[in-house]
This record gives structure tokens, C-alpha cells and sequence, in this order.
């Protein structure tokens, strides 16, 4: 069975696509990290991390 696309992504594309071909958005360099975080449910005590790619 085929997965039903996103609505909202098929829109982010949509726009990007108007935008590239519009000469207004290009490739761009991306960054990669990593994001860990928890939420203790009873106190909403939480905790978060953000490291760089190793």
C-alpha cells in the first residue's frame, strides 16, 4: 500500500519549486547535528542536548 503524501509537505515542495524557479532559492550548504532531549510527563521537568555531526 502506498504511503499517503503529506499535505503539508507536498506545500513545502510545491512553494520551494515556485521559488527555485523563480531564481529566488538555490542549493545552500547544509549543517547536520544531532538532537536529544526528554520531557518527564507528571513534572514537565525536561532535558535537552544539541551536538554537532561527529
Amino acid at each position: 500500500m502506498p504511503k499517503k503524501k503529506s499535505a503539508i509537505l507536498e506545500a513545502v515542495h510545491e512553494t520551494a519549486t515556485g521559488l527555485h524557479k523563480a531564481g529566488l532559492m538555490d542549493q545552500w550548504e547544509r549543517e547536520n547535528f544531532w538532537i536529544y532531549g526528554a520531557i518527564e510527563p507528571l513534572t514537565g521537568q525536561h532535558f535537552h542536548s544539541s551536538l554537532p555531526q561527529a
